[in-house]
């Protein structure tokens, strides 16, 4: 009977030894596991957030290109603007240059008419001139040719020659005596003129 219990007790003690070591096997085997889950899981928490730390990092990125763009885009824009008023305003100047120019030979070819125009009237001005002086040299003459006539004509002496004819000449004319002792001629017009007394 000890036997028999004998054999109870270690059958009982290899069960519970038995027990004990798939208990103990369990608990170490269970705690790597929570640590591999949890490590597991920080490993996916920080993977995640890496992809849309990584996620927004690209979303920046993307804006940040595209404003480069845009700002090279509105670089070109200007520069297309810039270099096209840049031609405009040479254009202009080189046709403001041409009109100036034009506008010059214009002023001085009307400055030679003008001259040539002077010189010309200037010419024929003279001509004018000589044959007027020419004109009224020969009515003078033809003046003084008819007074002369007319005095000689006249021998009946007028108011205008009512004085004493003297045998003095001046310019020309016969030089008469007043009856205050002045002396006078008679000019064209037939009237006195006194002769200043020196």
């Amino acid at each position: 009977m000890n036997t028999l219990n004998y054999f109870k007790k270690m059958a009982a003690l290899a069960a519970f030894v038995s027990v004990f070591g798939i208990t103990m096997s369990t608990a170490q085997v269970t705690i790597p596991n929570k640590a591999v889950k949890k490590t597991e899981k920080a490993v996916k928490d920080n993977t995640v957030k890496a992809k849309e730390t990584a996620k927004k990092e690209k979303v920046s990125a993307s804006k940040t290109v595209k404003a480069s763009e845009k700002v090279k885009e509105n670089a070109a824009s200007t520069k297309q603007v810039a270099e096209k008023e840049s031609k405009v305003a040479k254009s202009d100047a080189v046709k403001a240059t041409k009109v100036a120019g034009k506008a010059k030979d214009e002023a001085i070819k009307a400055k030679e008419v003008n001259k040539q125009s002077v010189k010309n009237e200037s010419a024929l001005s003279k001509a004018e001139s000589e044959k007027a002086i020419k004109s009224t040299e020969k009515a003078k003459s033809n003046v003084t040719a008819s007074t002369n006539k007319v005095k000689k004509s006249t021998a009946t002496p007028t108011k205008a020659t009512a004085g004493k004819l003297s045998s003095e000449k001046y310019n020309g004319h016969d030089v008469y005596i007043g009856p205050e002792g002045g002396k006078y001629y008679i000019n064209s017009n037939g009237n006195k003129t006194y002769i200043p007394r020196n």
